[in-house]
């Protein structure tokens, strides 16, 4: 038995100025609609960067993510400042998931917590566990597998899986989907290879995430 929970989009602000803009691929808004840096009311400069928005350690420094409005990495005036990490984080809060999944664009990796300090302390279980997940979650797609300074090459702070982890003790990985030519608005062509990318990784973790029958041995009589 698994309850499986699907948030189709996290970021329809983003989603909706590329489609708009960039319908062919090649958008490159990240942030939400939030009024940030421009007076004008269609600007790709505006918003907050939701992955750098949560609980845990947000505005941890202004490497991870970075305090000018202006900033593709702006992580907004405080925790939870927006409606659509707040949806995230009452979500899960409801519904307590053993695992959490977040998928974002682009790089082709698998990012382990914590994302905001390469010497962030972790249980060498827990470490262990997540690495074995996670590569066994990539065995087919080949993505690389690690923290963030490890995979996507830079630490996040406020960021989605390390709340997840840290706060609801949900097993949390962040899947960046897509190459650097799709970056984050592919075209149309790549969103089904793109989604194919992610099928087993997917239903390994929903398998993962209870218990599981297992054959200990076979006798014939």
């Amino acid at each position: 038995h698994r309850k499986l929970l699907f948030v189709p989009v996290a970021n329809p602000d983003g989603y909706a100025w590329n489609e708009l803009h960039r319908p062919h691929g090649g958008g490159m808004k990240r942030k939400n609609g939030a009024r940030s840096c421009t007076r004008s009311p269609d600007s790709a400069d505006d918003g907050v960067d939701l992955n750098r928005n949560f609980g845990h350690k947000f505005g941890y420094d202004d490497v991870g993510s970075e305090a000018s409005g202006c900033s593709e990495m702006w992580r907004g005036e405080g925790a939870f400042s927006e409606p659509e990490s707040r949806a995230i984080r009452d979500l899960v809060q409801t519904h307590a998931p053993e695992v959490v999944l977040h998928w974002h664009g682009w790089g082709n990796d698998v990012a382990l917590p914590f994302s905001y300090d390469w010497r962030a302390p972790i249980s060498a279980a827990d470490l262990e566990t997540h690495q074995e997940l996670g590569a066994e979650a990539s065995a087919r797609n080949h993505y690389g597998v690690g923290r963030a300074w490890e995979s996507v090459g830079y630490p996040v702070n406020g960021e989605a899986g390390d709340w997840s982890y840290a706060a609801q003790g949900a097993a949390s990985f962040t899947i960046e989907v897509g190459n650097s030519r799709d970056s984050f608005w592919p075209p149309p062509s790549r969103i089904d290879p793109i989604a194919a990318e992610s099928v087993w990784a997917a239903t390994y973790f929903a398998t993962a995430a209870g218990p599981q029958l297992q054959l200990g041995s076979v006798s014939l009589a």
